[in-house]
């Protein structure tokens, strides 16, 4: 149910932003949502996070380097305050996500740290509703 609301979560808020978007069917490969952003259609795939005991231990959103889509958003639900979240291009996730180890069982996945996300360049791109590419 967390993924579902936070899908959910990203479709308003985009909406809010003037990029009106549909959420896709459950369980359809590669993304979440299709956004219109005046210039065409975008896919999104969206990545939730609730803060637990157990948090510290695994910070951490997983993505498939493979998902054919054009942005991330990462979401993260503290036990206490609103919801954060970042916006961010796939290519940029990409390139500053953790490189997935050589024995590692799934090689395709790849972590992006909720460390990462609070420093330079990602910061700059925490609700990011607008879909700018360089901030």
């Amino acid at each position: 149910m967390l993924g579902d609301a936070g899908e959910h979560y990203a479709l308003s808020q985009l909406t809010f932003a003037g990029k009106p978007a549909s959420k896709m069917p459950d369980g359809w490969a590669g993304y979440d949502l299709a956004v219109e952003t005046g210039q065409g259609l975008v896919r999104v795939s969206v990545k939730t996070r609730k803060e637990t005991a157990n948090w510290k231990a695994g910070s951490w959103f997983i993505f498939d380097e493979r998902l054919e889509c054009d942005w991330l958003v990462f979401i993260f639900l503290p036990i206490n305050g609103a919801p954060r979240s970042w916006v961010v291009p796939v290519s940029l996730a990409r390139e500053l996500g953790n490189k997935p180890r050589a024995t590692r069982k799934d090689p395709h996945n790849r972590d992006m740290s909720f460390a990462k996300l609070n420093k330079e360049p990602l910061c700059r791109y925490e609700n990011n509703w607008s879909l700018l590419h360089e901030l």
